[in-house]
């Protein structure tokens, strides 16, 4: 994406707002970690510049570095160090999934949610997106298809209750939504070792019913001694993951784009 570098300079944080850009405009502030934070910025200051676009009328919206920006305001500062960038709403939002995607704690729900409005909005496929934002096309596909969970499992993700690693066994086995919401109902109510139980249980049953594995769908198809073989099976281990999961992968990436 192209944009113009306006200017980086300090702004008094009267004249800034959260813009509906940012994907995180919407979440809550003030948790423990956060007033950890805050504390630390009214020690410190806050190290690294936040980013803002011009709205007119001497405002500002900032769509990278909300965080900052609400630590910085709770911590008792009056001005904020800024990249003023001047953006339109779709550029703020892809500097925002950037932003947040390199998050250490970034909430997978969220990026989720995010990553698939934004693909719906211009029917990006995860190639292009990959390009524009320098995510992998894994990491997009694998948060945008956590929002093809059920409702109740989502939130249990959005609430760490439940790992991305757990939510995406989860999708593979393509269990009905009311299994999914048991599932959930589980994970918030006795924790995630008796999820986990539970899903390694069922995992069994299907194994049990002769659900064919991916690794027999690829001897089916090509076999071991086959050029296709050979590089899906490279491809697989380059991921660190199984093969028949990553053959999945690559099917639900090219059915998408399609």
């Amino acid at each position: 994406m192209e944009t113009i570098l306006l200017d980086h300079k300090t702004i008094p944080l009267a004249q800034i707002r959260i813009s509906a850009s940012n994907v995180r405009a919407d979440e809550p502030f003030g948790d423990e970690e956060d007033q950890s934070f805050v504390e630390n910025v009214g020690t410190y200051g806050v190290m690294s510049p936040i980013y803002v676009r011009p709205v007119g009328d001497n405002m500002y919206e900032v769509y990278s570095g909300r965080r900052r920006y609400l630590a910085a305001k709770e911590s008792g500062l009056t001005e904020i160090s800024c990249i003023v960038k001047d953006v339109d709403d779709l550029e703020a939002f892809d500097l925002s999934v950037i932003e947040n995607f390199h998050r250490k704690n970034v909430n997978p729900m969220v990026m989720g949610r995010a990553i698939r409005w934004r693909r719906e909005r211009e029917g990006i496929s995860f190639g292009k997106y990959s390009k524009m934002t320098g995510i992998s096309k894994t990491a997009l596909f694998e948060y945008d298809s956590l929002c093809d969970l059920s409702p109740a499992m989502q939130n249990e993700v959005q609430r760490l209750t439940v790992p991305v690693m757990h939510a995406l066994k989860v999708l593979r086995m393509n269990l009905p939504p009311e299994v999914e919401d048991t599932l959930a109902e589980e994970a918030k109510a006795d924790g995630l070792e008796v999820f986990k139980r539970s899903l390694d249980r069922i995992a069994a049953e299907q194994e049990k019913r002769g659900a064919p594995t991916g690794l027999k769908i690829i001897r089916i198809s090509w076999g071991f001694e086959s050029p296709e073989y050979e590089a899906l099976k490279r491809r697989a281990e380059e991921a660190d993951i199984e093969l028949g999961e990553y053959c999945q992968r690559v099917l639900k990436d090219h059915l998408k784009e399609l």
